[in-house]
């Protein structure tokens, strides 16, 4: 039996990666395919990659991140609208798991997504917010975590993670990691202020006696893509240090080299959301510089350190990064429900469909 992953976005992002991963282990009696933006997808993920969006599949799942951004306030994007479609081919052979429904998406954005929403045979995301405005939308929510939090590291992830650390002679019990991203003209925050805080942050945590590391989470598309900003600071606070998980030979998945080095280092700093993700599912706490509903969410639900990235002083904020300093997190809890919840949007399914996929599926 097939099932299509549709509003997929890109492998290159490891966050997306992640996502498209944890299907896998929560479906393995099912084959699922998607289509994403890559020439050459990840070949690790065990996900079957069209050219096409997925058609003739016995059921769908809407999967990714804020894949319902709408860039024009008050008007609609031809993406937008192309997404909403996939959710109203099949609605009662569909069902949304772990999306979050951004700001930009309001007004008559939202009015059309509510209304594909209000057909589908389950809906499920990820952040209280999106709940929310859901719910008192009349779309018959459920509310749950990202699915990545199904996820576990690796031996092989963990190994590799400790070579590519050593060619760098970097001692990960003296190291912070940090991720960052480029903001364009969907978030409000200035790009060349966050480039200058993160380079303030850096410096300050080699004074303290700390090796920066800076992530790379994805090398997808547009402002999508970490290497310009993290060279940027590179270039500001000399010695931070640059670690990308994306290999050529695709040994190990991007998203596992991520969670083994989460587990490795001393400090994690998450300014992307699936940072702050793979982190807890690795069993470490991150300092979270959320700057969306769903990082906000996260931080409240689980009460994880961290602040609003606008408000972020590299300085007088510094102490409360280092408190975090080797937090342990167990994520059994989380990872129970996550397979429990995705379990019962399964069985919202037409019935032949939930003895299908029955079989498989603990996280």
């Amino acid at each position: 039996m097939q099932f299509g992953l549709i509003n997929a976005y890109s492998t290159l992002n490891l966050g997306d990666a992640a996502i498209y991963s944890a299907f896998r282990k929560l479906l393995p009696q099912v084959e699922l395919v998607a289509c994403v933006r890559d020439k050459y997808p990840d070949p690790t993920l065990g996900i079957s990659f069209l050219a096409d969006r997925p058609k003739g599949c016995a059921a769908y799942i809407s999967v990714g991140g804020d894949i319902f951004n709408n860039s024009r306030e008050w008007f609609v994007t031809k993406s937008f609208l192309l997404n909403l479609a996939e959710l109203r081919r099949q609605p009662r052979h569909t069902i949304l798991f772990g999306q979050s429904i951004p700001r930009s998406c309001h007004g008559l954005s939202f009015f059309l997504l509510r209304q594909c929403l209000l057909s589908l045979s389950a809906v499920c995301v990820r952040d209280s917010e999106s709940y929310h405005r859901l719910r008192q939308a009349g779309v018959e929510a459920r509310l749950s975590y990202d699915i990545a939090f199904a996820l576990e590291c690796s031996l092989s992830a963990t190994q590799k993670a400790k070579e590519m650390l050593s060619l760098q002679a970097i001692d990960p019990a003296k190291a912070a990691v940090l991720s960052v991203r480029a903001f364009d003209s969907m978030y409000t925050h200035d790009n060349d202020r966050f480039v200058g805080r993160m380079t303030q942050l850096c410096l300050q945590l080699q004074q303290y006696g700390y090796q920066p590391i800076i992530l790379i989470q994805s090398r997808a598309y547009g402002a999508d893509n970490d290497l310009d900003v993290a060279q940027s600071i590179q270039s500001g606070a000399p010695g931070t240090a640059i670690f990308d998980p994306f290999l050529d030979d695709h040994s190990v998945p991007s998203w596992q080299l991520a969670m083994a080095l989460f587990s490795l280092v001393d400090l994690v700093i998450a300014v992307r959301f699936h940072t702050a993700v793979l982190s807890l599912a690795a069993g470490r706490v991150p300092f979270h510089l959320h700057y969306s509903n769903k990082g906000r969410d996260l931080c409240n639900r689980l009460e994880l350190p961290g602040c609003d990235l606008s408000h972020f002083n590299p300085e007088s904020d510094l102490p409360a990064v280092l408190a975090s300093s080797g937090r342990i997190f167990d994520p059994s809890a989380i990872r129970a429900k996550v397979n429990s919840d995705f379990r019962w949007c399964l069985n919202q399914l037409p019935v032949g469909l939930r003895a299908e996929t029955s079989a498989g599926g603990h996280a």
